[in-house]
């Protein structure tokens, strides 16, 4: 019952047998090949070996998946439907040209990325949830995640005990390991913890060396937690800070020996500890970066230097100048890495750059960056990675871990052991398809350059072949030549479509690229016909009929310009007669203004000469009251006194007279200042209105009193009477009021 014969070296053959295990054949003799999984071997039923190209054995059974083994028998890997495999009956294997593994199974097929750096790894009968941090001491390791911390041991994953619930982090520290749980922090000892501080919430530690003793700093949910080296390798806690209470979940120390903190919502700190270490001092919080502001920030250290990012680009600390400045090389180099979330040392000048889509290796020396490998998450069949979580890397083995939801992937730094391939896949259009202009149906055509379409028949689709499968980091991009455009990125897409194009010379163009570098390209030339009303008879007839056509349209021009003369003509006829009417009306207009003006002129005239009608009339009444005064006295003789105010009583013009002239000039000249006046005030009296042309001429008090024939406090009886009637507030001026009335 020999399944296969495999080749063992240059003398040797492996026998695997259905039933009975694996026995090696050399010069003449058989004998029993021991393996670690002899006993699975022979109960589940070998049905399929190859060798692949590195020289591992992988064997298909029929009811437990594959089993991987090295030329001494042991286990490299296994896979059933415990760890992924969707089927355990293999029915055929074959190994590719990068050395990866397929397998033919009872249930669709399984390709197997046995040439890798990454190796995957999920707990077979436990879902561990979302990990945040892993610690990985030989055969045994913590792993810390959403659902509490899980110490495994070989195959055993075993839950902590009182540490069930979100765990932020597990890190070795000398000879102790310390727990971030929400309960509090707790050093480890295998699966038994023990709280060592009660603050809850620990998210992150950071090492302080202060004056030649070492400290650590913890920053939890609320405090920061100081712990101290009370022996070497020994830690035990201090005291929790006062004075700075934020969630902190990650911290990085300067060279100035600032202490940067990351608020686990929105913003960076910048502290310091007093000299005792007894308190938080010198607190500056930092919530934009940039254009960005209320956010949550990334916070890391690269070569020494704190560095920022806001998720649109990097920033970091000047301390000449005591403020956060772009990071410009970091920014031109890193254009691509500007979104991550998480950075972490990786060894040797690296870093791990984690987002949400893709951890990328980069090497940082000085100011130049270069990337390494990337990583993208669809690698891992769509297991989500949360933005808290990141890569932890292990100094002693040169792993790195990256933690992925109820899983890990161990990173390789190390290449050398994985088969390196002479074969180089090529990009090939699989296939062509044109459809007509408006729908209905489809037509393949032949791959082949020089393919011309009908005109109708000119949305044209492209499908590519890239026969690799352990590339997740390619991209395509693609060029129509023959249209306006750059390369336009598809992605992994190998399916891009053309619609109604134009009639013309064509090519497309596709490249495969990882990065700047090119990895395979291909062009195909083709051209699409012109329509039947773009033929050249078809534009032959359109030049004929179109100097027909231009010349009734020359004519309809003429026609249309002489018109259109005639009608300008006439119209500057009616405008030079309207521009005279209008110079008549104006000059007409001018005129009254200037007879308006002369009025005007004699009206001030007038008003003057009835003021000084109105002096000489207080001067004669003046005279005449004194000359009765002496007629009584008996100075002199009543037939001369008689005489003298007769001529007076003659020269004496009547004092209503001469106010009815004043008011009509004033009246003229101040443009209708009474009937305004009266019309919205109609309670005012003849005497009201002679008070406010006086007032209105800004005339002081004593010189109304002499004219209006009254005393000083007559006048200001008349101005109370008046602010009574205009309704003034007592801070308004009456004078004012009337100066200014309209």
């Amino acid at each position: 019952d020999v399944i296969a014969g495999l080749p063992y070296g240059d003398d040797a053959v492996l026998l695997l047998t259905a039933n009975n295990g694996v026995f090696l054949s050399s010069g003449g003799k058989i004998r029993p090949w021991q393996t670690a999984c002899d006993r699975e071997l022979r109960e589940y039923s070998i049905n399929r070996a190859i060798m692949t190209k590195d020289s591992c054995y992988v064997i298909g059974t029929i009811s437990n998946g594959i089993y991987a083994f090295d030329r001494q028998g042991d286990v490299l890997w296994k896979l059933n439907t415990d760890n992924r495999l969707q089927n355990n009956t293999v029915l055929g294997l074959y190994c590719d040209a990068a050395n990866n593994v397929w397998a033919a199974l009872d249930e669709g097929i399984a390709y197997i990325q046995n040439n890798s750096q990454v190796y995957y790894y999920e707990p077979t009968r436990r879902k561990i949830g979302m990990v945040y941090d892993v610690l990985v001491g030989g055969d045994e390791a913590y792993v810390a995640s959403n659902q509490g911390l899980y110490y495994l041991e070989g195959e055993r994953v075993e839950p902590c005990a009182g540490l069930e619930g979100q765990a932020w982090f597990v890190r070795r520290y000398g000879n102790c390991v310390f727990c971030g749980h929400n309960k509090g922090t707790y050093l480890l000892s295998g699966c038994h913890a023990t709280r060592v501080s009660s603050t809850n919430g620990g998210m992150c530690l950071q090492r302080l060396e202060v004056k030649d003793r070492s400290y650590l700093l913890e920053g939890t949910y609320s405090l920061l937690d100081l712990y101290e080296e009370k022996n070497p390798g020994q830690w035990g806690f201090v005291r929790a800070l006062p004075d700075f209470s934020n969630m902190v979940c990650r911290m990085e120390v300067d060279h100035q020996g600032n202490i940067w903190a990351e608020h686990l919502q929105k913003g960076l700190y910048r502290l310091r500890l007093s000299t005792g270490l007894e308190r938080v001092e010198n607190v500056k919080a930092y919530l934009k970066l940039g254009d960005v502001a209320d956010t949550r920030f990334t916070l890391f250290k690269i070569n020494g230097r704190v560095v920022f990012s806001n998720g649109a680009g990097f920033y970091t600390y000047e301390d000449m100048n005591d403020s956060i400045v772009p990071y410009t090389a970091m920014n031109e180099q890193l254009a691509e890495l500007r979104d991550v979330h998480s950075v972490s040392p990786a060894g040797d000048a690296c870093y791990w750059f984690v987002s949400s889509r893709m951890a990328w290796q980069v090497r940082c020396e000085g100011n130049a960056f270069r990337i390494l490998q990337r990583i993208p998450f669809s690698l891992f069949d769509g297991l989500s990675m949360e933005e808290r979580a990141t890569v932890v890397y292990d100094n002693r083995t040169n792993y790195s871990y990256l933690c992925l939801n109820n899983a890990l992937a161990r990173i390789e730094a190390d290449s050398s052991r994985l088969y390196v391939s002479g074969f180089r896949p090529g990009l090939q259009v699989a296939r062509i398809t044109v459809k007509p202009e408006g729908g209905g149906g489809q037509e393949v055509w032949p791959v082949q350059s020089g393919n011309k379409f009908p005109a109708n028949w000119n949305t044209i689709s492209f499908s590519l072949l890239y026969p690799v499968y352990n590339d997740y980091a390619y991209h395509t991009y693609c060029r129509l030549e023959g249209l306006p455009g750059q390369w336009t990125d598809i992605g992994r897409d190998l399916d891009v479509e053309y619609a109604r194009l134009p009639f013309g010379s064509y090519t497309f163009r596709a490249e495969v690229r990882s990065g700047e570098q090119v990895l395979a390209s291909v062009a195909v030339p083709f051209t699409v016909s012109r329509p039947w009303y773009l033929s050249y008879v078809a534009i032959g007839c359109y030049v004929v009929a179109g100097l027909g056509l231009l010349s009734l349209l020359l004519y309809l021009v003429y026609w249309a310009v002489k018109r259109k003369n005639d009608r300008v003509i006439e119209q500057q006829r009616i405008a030079y007669r309207t521009e005279m009417e209008r110079q008549e009306k104006k000059i007409i207009e001018l005129e009254n203004e200037r007879l308006e003006a002369e009025l005007r002129f004699k009206s001030k005239e007038l008003s003057a000469v009835v003021m000084t009608n109105i002096a000489h009339q207080e001067f004669l009444n003046s005279l005449k009251e004194e000359i009765q005064r002496q007629k009584l006295a008996g100075q002199y003789t009543r037939k001369n006194l008689d005489k003298l105010l007769l001529l007076v009583n003659t020269n004496i013009v009547s004092d209503e007279e001469s106010w009815n002239t004043f008011l009509a000039n004033f009246d003229r000249i101040h443009e209708n200042f009474f009937r305004n006046l009266k019309q919205q005030y109609p309670d005012l009296t003849s005497g009201d209105l002679r008070f406010c042309a006086l007032l209105r001429l800004n005339m002081p008090t004593k010189e109304i009193a002499k004219l209006l024939n009254i005393s000083v406090r007559g006048v200001d009886a008349a101005r109370y009477r008046l602010r009574k009637k205009f309704s003034l507030a007592q801070e308004d001026s009456l004078t004012d009021f009337m100066i200014n009335f309209k």
